[in-house]
């Protein structure tokens, strides 16, 4: 007993200590919200078995075309195509998935040369989604054995994931069925990002986007295994597209002076604008009478230099691309078929670009 009256005093005052206490105005001053960070913790997804049916599609005679989605999976590498999923934790407390609000001039982007740069508008509320993020330096491998991708993302290797997914596409009713059967290993998104807030010039929501693909492998088939004509291991071949270390950074919008454009018009179709990066909002840039900005000096030319020097660009990279061929296994170059090798898009940016949805 009378060891236990001091464990017990003990206990009390660890009580006390961890209870709150009020904050004076100086001290409250000094913090900032900083948002919230999520790390998704022994993830499993396993909906092989399951079928989401998207309805409300409807082609020109106003026929309902529906999308199965079926055979998606979500689990540590290794998963050979799903049949052996494991839990993967994706993020970490020092680099995790965050969702915050920010002033434009507190965010920044990575550009090609390595540099972080500030993108967004200042003295603007952005609201951002991001996933983990790249690293200047100090990362690791953002493809394994592909250097050519960067050694600058904050995800380790038993961070990626491998992911799968099928869909059934009845463009016509009652007809045939189209299939896109698509399976990735080692999948990272470090740096992607959703960025929006108003624009008032423009009385709008507007905003930029990066999103960052790094993958050991895709395979694209365009059947379902085991049904007509996609059986034999040639079949199911003669209709897989094989990318091996691929990844793309696309770029939409720069905040700045080419804000990414969200719209929606009368008839309910989906509008996403980027404009021209020297023009002023609103402004037509297949008639920009008064509109226009000349280049060659003043804000024009400012605007321009800023643009070209700072704004992130696309670039699209496949070491080995394969129609037709077999993969001997995990993360390994196709055999047979037709190589084509390595293809690279690099350094790409938009000037102008509209992009409307349409009914089928």
């Amino acid at each position: 007993m009378r060891k236990l009256l001091p464990l017990l005093g003990l206990l009390g005052i660890a009580s006390v200590q961890a209870e709150m206490v009020a904050m004076e105005d100086g001290e409250l001053s000094a913090v900032q919200g900083a948002g919230i960070g999520i790390v998704l913790e022994q993830v499993l997804m396993d909906a092989n078995q399951a079928t989401i049916t998207i309805n409300d599609i409807t082609n020109a005679s106003g026929q309902n075309v529906p999308i199965s989605v079926k055979e998606f999976y979500l689990g540590a590498t290794g998963s050979n195509k799903g049949a052996i999923l494991n839990p993967v934790t994706i993020g970490r407390l020092n680099h995790p998935f965050k969702l915050n609000l920010a002033k434009g001039e507190e965010l920044r982007s990575l550009r090609d040369d390595g540099q972080f740069v500030q993108t967004t508008p200042s003295n603007m509320a952005v609201l951002e989604f991001a996933f983990p993020e790249r690293l200047a330096a100090g990362g690791n491998a953002c493809i394994s054995g592909f250097a050519a991708a960067g050694s600058n993302c904050s995800s380790r290797a038993a961070e990626k994931v491998d992911m799968g997914v099928r869909f059934d596409f009845n463009v016509v009713p009652g007809g045939r069925t189209d299939i896109i059967n698509v399976d990735i290993t080692e999948l990272a998104m470090d740096g992607s990002y959703l960025r929006m807030w108003g624009d008032g010039a423009r009385a709008q929501l507007v905003g930029e986007a990066r999103l960052n693909i790094f993958a050991k492998t895709i395979d694209i088939m365009s059947c379902a295994a085991g049904t007509t004509n996609c059986t034999s291991a040639a079949e199911q071949a003669a209709r897989s597209i094989y990318l091996t270390n691929a990844y793309a950074n696309v770029s939409l919008g720069y905040g700045k002076t080419q804000p990414l454009l969200l719209d929606v018009i009368s008839n309910g179709q989906f509008v996403l604008e980027l404009s021209n990066p020297v023009l002023a909002a609103g402004v037509n840039p297949l008639s920009p009478g008064a509109g226009a900005v000349d280049t060659r000096s003043g804000v024009g030319k400012t605007r321009a230099e800023d643009f070209y020097a700072n704004a992130p660009r696309t670039n699209i990279v496949v070491d080995n691309l394969n129609f037709g061929g077999t993969r001997p296994g995990a993360g390994q170059v196709p055999t047979g078929g037709y190589d084509f090798g390595s293809n690279e898009i690099r350094g790409l940016s938009f000037n102008y670009l509209k992009a409307t949805s349409h009914d089928l």
